[in-house]
């Protein structure tokens, strides 16, 4: 690769990250490297693989959009009773559910008020 293909590269990778970040990554280039571009790109690389494997913690968001961490195998528990939870709901409204009745539904009020109707019913 090119020096000019290296420096695009770098360039195109430095505009996507928050100023506070470029400062770090340049201060640890400066202080561990004689200045090889190569070693930029490599603490970038590094920081972008940390930054998504930071995206896969498992949590959830509270009411005050605060993320409460949890482990994988509490998501998976949360997911399935969410999912129980949905197929109760379901079960709840299939008899109210008919062909007739959804053929009914034709303007975008009409599919409302049939939801907010549905709701009210539980």
């Amino acid at each position: 690769m090119t020096a000019n293909n290296l420096r695009q590269k770098i360039l195109e990778r430095l505009e996507a990250l928050p100023g506070e970040q470029v400062k770090n990554l340049l201060r640890k280039w400066l202080v561990n490297s004689s200045g090889n571009l190569e070693y930029f790109e490599e603490l970038l690389i590094n920081e972008f693989h940390q930054k998504t494997e930071e995206l896969l913690d498992y949590g959830e968001i509270d009411s005050k959009l605060n993320f409460i961490p949890l482990t994988e195998e509490e998501m998976i528990e949360k997911s399935k009773l969410a999912l129980e939870d949905y197929r109760r709901q379901i079960e709840k409204i299939k008899p109210q559910l008919n062909q007739d009745w959804l053929d009914s539904l034709v303007t975008e009020d009409d599919i409302l008020n049939a939801a907010v109707k549905l709701t009210q019913d539980e």
